[in-house]
């Protein structure tokens, strides 16, 4: 892979009650994420990693070009209309968010931020 098209995105759960779900594991968040098969396209490699006492998911994507990562953000950004999300997660019970991205540099410094919320 190529440390040139890497970033990460970070994910939590909101509740009903607005307090945040704090993860078990990284394997518990995908779990109730349930991420959309669009997170595969192109083949990224993908690293996960929790934050902020566990209630933040982090997924380091990486591509071996730009050509794919451009192709693997376009499947993702497909999936985001009204009431449509880019994972299966129940929505009725908690509120899967995406509220921030992070493009990286080569040496992993951050290059630019998008805070979503």
């Amino acid at each position: 892979m190529s440390v040139e098209y890497r970033h990460k995105r970070y994910i939590r759960i909101r509740l009903v009650d607005s307090s945040l779900y704090t993860f078990k594991s990284t394997d518990d968040a995908t779990t109730k994420i349930s991420f959309k098969d669009s997170w595969n396209t192109n083949d990224p490699i993908v690293t996960y990693d929790l934050e902020d006492s566990n209630q933040t998911l982090v997924m380091t994507i990486e591509h071996h070009s730009e050509d794919k990562q451009v192709g693997w953000k376009a499947a993702i950004d497909a999936e985001w209309g009204i009431n449509a999300w880019p994972w299966n997660g129940n929505n009725s019970e908690q509120t899967i968010e995406h509220f921030k991205t992070e493009w990286l540099h080569a040496d992993g410094s951050v290059s630019s931020t998008k805070i979503l919320l």
